[in-house]
């Protein structure tokens, strides 16, 4: 029942729209003026950001935090693995899967060397919309607010408290690269060696929402949609939910705040960035802001690598998403290689794992094995 929240805008948007424009008017004593519906813009020239990239792409998400300083003891654990456990792994699930396809992930990573290995799935309702990401931000960064999870984690019931430490390896599958971002931007002191981007990154922003959802519902055979609903005007109707939806967090915050109930200073920051940019249609910055977080994460531990194993035929990624990515990674001196893959989407791991493996082979060993043998 979860995949329309996907694939099509909902009928309660209206209703939305009101509660929306009611908050506006009491607010600010006047209705606010729509974000244009022009096309997004492309993404912004890597040679035309400034030096300082990460202040840029994260703007001071997590440079102004404690973290930012890898202590000895934490570069001693990014090294070692944090102890003599054996190697860890953090696997962040794609959306839609189903619980025996995680396990068969956990006992393919046991069976490769991995003695600790926690499942995260990445659920559609959090991971897939605005209000999902200011739910579980709001959750975390409130001041005084237990940190709490919400209720029914498959596979895995760790707490967010129990992420507060070092992976060798964090893998993030299709939408478990947006699961990463939201993490990151809660304050879990996650810290990984290498990130595997799995058929990912999938963006924080329209266009790769509409295009991830037609490629799902073509892939379940739910083609007459798509025939009916040209993809420009799906986008656009992404982007009017978006819209609403967005408005609706931003008045939500702001009556909040009014009412004397204190938000929290990261909270604050991250709707004065991405919710701000998000309002006015700059998901371009949005989706850098993604990327500077994940990479201010990556860079914690000294020596760190990312990994983007994609095939540039998948349906579900946008090819030039990915090359950028993998170039502002570069621009902020983090190790990157890419891997093409022939396999399906996210499917590498099940139709090939040793191949999968080799590239997390202590020291990087394996790379060129594996692209030799996937492509």
């Amino acid at each position: 029942r979860s995949w329309p929240d996907v694939a099509f805008p909902s009928m309660r948007l209206f209703g939305l729209l009101q509660l929306a424009s009611a908050a506006g008017y009491a607010l600010r004593g006047a209705a606010p003026q729509p974000a244009a519906s022009a096309p997004l813009r492309r993404a912004r020239s890597l040679a035309m950001m400034p030096n300082s990239i990460l202040e840029e792409a994260a703007e001071a998400a997590v440079l102004t935090d404690p973290r930012s300083s890898t202590t000895p003891a934490a570069a001693a654990e990014c090294a070692h693995g944090g102890g003599d456990t054996g190697r860890s792994a953090l696997i962040l699930g794609w959306f839609f899967a189903k619980d025996r396809e995680l396990e068969y992930v956990r006992r393919m990573y046991a069976k490769n060397g991995f003695d600790e290995v926690v499942i995260r799935p990445s659920k559609v309702g959090l991971i897939s919309k605005p209000r999902g990401w200011y739910r579980t931000l709001r959750r975390q960064l409130q001041p005084g607010r237990r940190r709490a999870e919400p209720r029914s984690q498959s596979v895995d019931s760790q707490s967010l408290d129990s992420l507060d430490r070092h992976f060798d390896v964090v893998h993030c599958m299709s939408g478990g690269f947006l699961a990463l971002y939201v993490l990151l931007r809660s304050k879990v002191g996650l810290r990984f060696s290498t990130l595997l981007c799995d058929s990912t990154p999938i963006l924080p922003k329209p266009a790769a929402f509409t295009r991830f959802a037609r490629a799902y519902l073509a892939s379940i055979g739910l083609r007459l949609p798509l025939k009916l609903l040209p993809e420009r005007l799906h986008q656009w109707l992404v982007e009017g939910r978006w819209w609403l939806s967005i408005f609706y967090i931003k008045m939500k915050h702001r009556l909040l705040t009014l009412l004397g109930r204190l938000q929290g200073v990261e909270l604050n920051r991250w709707m004065s960035g991405p919710v701000d940019w998000g309002l006015s249609g700059d998901y371009d910055r949005v989706a850098t802001h993604a990327l500077g977080t994940i990479y201010e994460g990556a860079a914690q531990c000294a020596g760190s690598e990312i990994i983007f194993l994609y095939n540039k035929a998948d349906p579900f990624i946008d090819p030039a998403d990915v090359a950028n990515a993998a170039e502002l990674a570069r621009e902020v001196g983090l190790a990157v290689r890419e891997v093409e893959t022939s396999t399906d989407h996210i499917k590498a791991l099940f139709s090939s794992p040793r191949t999968v493996f080799s590239l997390l082979r202590r020291g990087g060993e394996g790379g060129e094995e594996a692209r030799s043998l996937m492509l």
